[in-house]
């Protein structure tokens, strides 16, 4: 983490390292760790569904006929052939009655699969030339009731509610974006139940009452403690961090969190970050903001200070939303200052205006969603996600100069040069991360990481990749390695449950890892330097208030800056839920 004067450095060159701490050192948002659930499917067993049908009794078995056509009625704009499959083998062919049975069977299990709630009957009828006649009784979302207290977020929720509500027919594919979505407003758990509307209440056949169990949190509180650290900035650090929820009614979160070395001098990072909901299809908009003030613990007198304001404006819009497959994009602009001061005297200071866009995607199979073979939805057999994102430096807002050639603009008196003399401040950058867990039963699994960067330009430090106990590299200090790409892979083996059996039980789940990061710094020729690490210990669930991991990590390699490859260390974080606390 020590750096040497940025007039020390060569020409083409970056520091040893950097004193100003790295992007993961400032952002703990991967520490925050959230103590929310999710929402169980309804869903149908089984193939064929099968109901009890008069034609399939023993008297009726010798009678057949000629089968010509279907005629649906009911189906309420839905196309008919969408039902093709159920009787396409039969046609023209001799079939026995009770084969009509089977076709009603087949067009109520692909009418379900569609995600409608339908029945189909087979109404009293005399069979003339072969054509049979069926009646498909669809549910109908009439009205809508909302049981519980929204809050102020029930004004977000209502034109979510207004979507399901005014649709022709209910499908059940179409509701689970919206209940998602009413899900996702912060504060919220929301489930529905259909009852029927009766003759008395003015309903029809099909017709049914969609009733919305609301439960409101207005405030989460949470705090997290953790040794992650680097020896210079701080080993042990704490955060805490208070959530509003629906302070606007715009279906919005209001978040403000601190962040302390122990010794509340090293590090200090305050965070905060406004968001809010557009319209019901789930379009996001938010602005956060992050001040950071780092004291370096070096050899002798502490005279490096380093200041760090991040601003972040962005939108996020769900493409995809169910609970097999998610799909988001999201959009924006950070705005980043890092200065370093060497006995209160301007040392460097980097100015980043970047755009960026990002892809996320997220499922798991729906055999685990549906409860099948022991796996849930909390723990399903392969899930997976991952984070594509494209990062641009702009030459806006007083963003860094370039230094020009040989470095003339950087080096004048009064001018205070950037971390890096060749640094970029208008440089592109390709990120990435993606995991992958597998369960081959449901108590023992396997996830493989990897996180990635690219880029072709020489980037300012809060730009680049690094390796460290906040990335890839458990057991080596944040910003280990640094460098403008980089390439980092973690291979995880885990056994038993992370879920306890009840409300106020524990579950443990040990695991074993081994992790390991390489960099490249650009206009370096062969510059690259690597880390390897294994390790292994436990997570521990406590209830539904508190996560706790615990694991020694062995670093294998020394870093090229290094000194040594580092000590075992014995590293934990316990994040623990103060409000609400569930009894």
């Amino acid at each position: 983490m020590l750096a040497v004067a940025p007039n020390a450095v060569s020409a083409q060159g970056q520091p040893q390292g950097q004193i100003a701490p790295t992007r993961e050192e400032i952002d703990r948002r991967g520490l925050e760790a959230e103590l929310r659930g999710e929402t169980n499917p309804v869903t149908v067993e089984g193939d064929i569904e099968r109901a009890p049908c008069p034609l399939a009794a023993e008297q009726f078995a010798d009678l057949t006929f000629t089968f010509s056509a279907p005629q649906f009625s009911g189906l309420e704009g839905i196309d008919p052939e969408m039902l093709r499959p159920a009787y396409a083998e039969y046609l023209g062919r001799e079939i026995p009655v009770s084969t009509i049975c089977d076709i009603r069977d087949r067009a109520a299990t692909i009418l379900r699969a569609k995600g409608y709630l339908a029945a189909v009957q087979v109404p009293a009828q005399t069979i003339g030339e072969g054509t049979v006649q069926f009646d498909v009784l669809l549910a109908k979302m009439r009205s809508v009731q909302v049981r519980g207290d929204a809050g102020s977020s029930g004004k977000a929720l209502q034109p979510i509610l207004d979507k399901l509500s005014s649709k022709p027919v209910f499908n059940a594919n179409e509701a689970e974006r919206y209940l998602l979505l009413a899900r996702d407003i912060p504060g919220l758990d929301v489930r529905l139940t259909l009852q029927p509307l009766t003759k008395e209440q003015g309903g029809a056949p099909g017709d049914v009452v969609g009733v919305f169990d609301v439960v409101n949190t207005p405030m989460i509180i949470d705090v997290n403690f953790q040794n992650f650290g680097s020896k210079q900035i701080g080993r042990f650090g704490g955060l805490a961090r208070v959530r509003f929820n629906g302070l606007t009614g715009l279906g919005d979160e209001t978040m403000i969190s601190a962040y302390s070395t122990h010794d509340f001098d090293e590090q200090i990072v305050a965070s905060a970050y406004h968001e809010f909901k557009v319209g019901s299809e789930g379009l996001t908009l938010g602005l956060s903001g992050t001040k950071a003030w780092s004291q370096p613990d070096v050899p002798g007198p502490d005279v490096f200070d380093t200041d760090t304001l991040a601003i972040s404006a962005y939108a996020r819009y769900p493409i995809i939303r169910s609970q097999a497959r998610n799909l988001s994009l999201t959009v924006g602009g950070d705005f980043i200052n890092q200065s370093v001061d060497f006995t209160d005297l301007d040392f460097s200071r980097d100015e980043l205006r970047v755009a960026f866009a990002r892809l996320d995607v997220s499922g798991s199979d729906e055999d685990s969603i549906n409860g099948r073979g022991g796996y849930t939805v909390f723990e399903p057999k392969l899930a997976y996600w991952a984070s594509f994102e494209v990062r641009q430096g702009l030459d806006v807002f007083g963003a860094s100069p370039d230094c020009g050639v040989g470095f003339v603009n950087c080096l004048a008196p009064g001018v205070t040069p950037p971390s890096r003399l060749d640094g970029d401040a208008t440089g592109f950058a390709v990120r990435g991360d993606a995991s992958v867990t597998y369960r081959p039963t449901p108590t023992f699994g396997l996830t493989a990481r990897s996180r990635f960067q690219y880029s072709p330009d020489a980037l300012l430090g809060y730009e680049q990749y690094s390796g460290g106990n906040f990335t890839v590299g458990r057991g080596y200090d944040p910003g280990a390695i640094i460098g403008d790409q980089g390439t980092g892979f973690q291979l995880e083996a885990f056994a038993g449950s992370l879920i306890p059996e009840t409300p106020d039980g524990v579950a443990i789940q040990p695991f074993a890892f081994v992790d390991y990061a390489t960099v490249s710094v650009n206009n370096i020729p062969d510059d690259s330097d690597s880390i390897t690490s294994v390790g292994g210990g436990l997570r521990m669930a406590i209830g539904r208030q508190a996560l706790f991991d615990l694991f020694a990590a062995v670093p294998l390699q020394r870093p090229d800056f290094a000194t040594s490859r580092g000590d075992v260390r014995i590293l934990g974080t316990l994040t623990v839920q103060l409000k609400p606390w569930f009894n």
